[in-house]
Order: structure tokens, then C-alpha cells, then sequence
């Protein structure tokens, strides 16, 4: 049984996933590398196997038809026995060592959730530079000048808004199957639920105040992040996926959820400057819909965190009765 298991799902990523297969490699630790390919029509597979003929512990599952990196990620998880998991993204970079560094922290403890800080790389041929403001503010805030800390979600809940990525988390799989963790099956931020459900679960996580992964966001390539036509509109189905931790669990709703409101309007707000104008019409449809679960209690929580999201909040519930 391998100690970790990397789980990557690609699509059309012949260009780039050997670079990563690359830094993956870069660690001691047994691992499990799986790449899923979500139907690619480029030689993504080809490459792999070339891959996988050189490195015994780099598997590729194939998808006959593309599902998107969720259902891609679940698909994979399904299939690993391993102790931890990382679910690492096929244009982005591993800090040699990183897996190394990680689990030497976690191992011997009871931490079941990891997370560490990471770099963009914003030009092709550029310098990794810091994380969003959102981010870097939020980890030099709590974290200070600490190496490392475990942190108790109810003193730092401002982590939950975080950018919703996966690739800066390990989770032990013990974690995973116990919670029932998993990605939603929307195509695009897929990535909400893993990440609230992580930080929430745990209750407290380690935050290793390193930079460990590189994110390439290099202008020109096609991104889910950039996917402003029709399949936008799957955006709902993630926040609905997310909604169902609060609907099911009265502590959660109690504690964090004011905090998804204000985190889900910034982007609503953000999709909403961007979506095509023709769309925009059935995107109001679609925010007014997803907040009709959205109580008197739950207007009367956020409003004490922000007063102007909950007004807005309730506007937006009764815009189209």
C-alpha cells in the first residue's frame, strides 16, 4: 500500500502533464500517482503511459466520455487504498519535496487535514509570484511569521474563504471515507464542496505557512475558471451541492453558513460581471432560485456580519415571485 496517492485528472493537457508528472516525482514518499483522462483528443494517454512504462507507481484510468475533473477525482478515489490523498491538478506544480514536507508533519498525529500556502505563475515563461490578496492576507494574518500551526477552525473561520482549490489540501483517506468527502459533479467549481467540507468535518487542520504547489494561471489557456458561456450555469449545482452540508447539519448552519453567504454573493457578483450578456437574463433566474432556502435566521446572521449582503440576499430571494 502506497503512503499517498496523487490523484490528477486531465483533459487535453499533452503540453503540460509531463512537466507535472515531473515535479510529482520529486518526493521520497511511496506514492500512488493516478491520472485520470476525461476523454482527451489530444495524446494526453500517450504521454502517461510513457509515463507509466518508466515509473511503476504512475497508473491512467481513462474516461470514454468527458464528466468533468469532478466526477474524474471521485472516480479515482474510489480505487485508492493508500493513507493520505492529493488531489493535484494537471498544469500545476509540485515545490520538490512538498508531499515529503507534509506528511513528515502529519505523521504521528491526529490531523486530518493539511494545508499549505502556495505560488501563481501568471506568464509562461515568468516567476511564481505570491497567492491572490484574498489568500496571502488571510495566511499572513493568522499564521504571522509561525512555520507551521493547527488551527481551530471556530478561531479562524476566515480560511473557509479561501479560494476553494483542492490542489493546497492532503487529507488522510481514513478522513474521506468516514466523512464521505468527495466533488461535486458539476463541471465547474466543483471544487466548493471539498473544500467547506474539509475545513468544516476536521474542525481544525494544519497550515504549513510554506509555499508547496505552484498554480499555473497563464493568460490564453482555456480554464474552467475563465467559462463564462452556457456551462456557467453549472456553478448552481456546485452551490446547491455545497448548501446540502449546512441543510444537514444545524451546528454547521449555526456557525459557518453567514459565512457562505457572504462568500457565495462575492461570487455570484464576480460570475454575474462576466457571464455572456445573453445569459444574463436566466443567471438572475438562476441566483434568485438558489436562495430560497435562505431563512429569516439565516438573514438575521449575515446581517450582523454584513449588513449589505443580507439586504441584498433578501432582495435577490423575492426578485422573481
Amino acid at each position: 500500500m502506497a503512503k499517498i496517492s496523487i490523484i490528477i485528472p486531465a483533459f487535453n493537457m499533452a503540453n503540460l502533464i509531463g512537466q507535472t508528472l515531473d515535479s510529482v516525482l520529486r518526493n521520497k514518499t511511496d506514492m500512488d500517482i493516478v491520472v485520470v483522462d476525461d476523454a482527451s483528443a489530444d495524446n494526453t494517454c500517450e504521454i502517461v503511459e510513457q509515463y507509466a512504462a518508466q515509473h511503476a507507481n504512475i497508473r491512467l484510468m481513462r474516461s470514454e466520455t468527458n464528466t468533468g475533473p469532478g466526477v474524474a477525482r471521485n472516480r479515482a478515489l474510489a480505487t485508492i487504498d493508500s493513507e493520505y490523498c492529493l488531489f493535484h491538478d494537471a498544469d500545476d506544480l509540485l515545490v520538490e519535496g512538498a508531499i515529503d514536507t507534509v506528511l513528515a508533519l502529519m505523521d504521528n498525529t491526529d490531523i486530518e487535514v493539511a494545508a499549505f500556502r502556495y505560488s501563481v505563475l501568471r506568464q509562461a515563461d515568468g516567476v511564481a509570484g505570491d497567492m491572490p490578496p484574498i489568500d496571502k492576507n488571510i495566511w499572513d494574518d493568522v499564521l504571522g511569521d509561525r512555520e507551521t500551526a493547527v488551527i481551530e477552525l471556530d478561531a479562524a473561520a476566515q480560511f473557509l474563504v479561501t479560494i476553494n482549490y483542492p490542489w493546497n489540501k492532503i487529507l488522510r483517506t481514513s478522513f474521506v471515507r468516514r466523512t464521505n468527502w468527495r466533488f461535486s459533479a458539476a463541471r465547474i467549481n466543483e471544487d466548493i464542496l471539498p473544500h467547506w467540507a474539509a475545513y468544516m468535518k476536521a474542525g481544525r487542520f494544519l497550515a504549513i505557512n510554506t509555499s508547496l504547489s505552484i498554480h499555473r494561471l497563464v493568460p490564453g489557456r482555456e480554464q474552467h475558471t475563465n467559462t463564462f458561456d452556457e456551462r456557467r450555469l453549472e456553478m448552481f449545482t456546485a452551490l446547491k451541492d455545497a448548501e446540502k452540508l449546512f441543510e444537514e447539519n444545524p451546528i454547521f448552519r449555526a456557525k459557518y453558513y453567514p459565512i457562505f453567504i457572504v462568500f457565495k454573493a462575492g461570487l455570484l457578483e464576480w460570475a454575474n460581471r462576466q457571464i455572456r450578456q445573453d445569459l444574463r437574463a436566466i443567471f438572475r433566474e438562476y441566483v434568485s432560485h438558489s436562495y430560497q432556502n435562505f431563512t429569516d435566521e439565516d438573514f438575521d446572521r449575515v446581517y450582523r456580519i454584513n449588513p449589505a449582503i443580507a439586504l441584498a440576499t433578501y432582495r435577490m430571494k423575492h426578485s422573481h415571485r
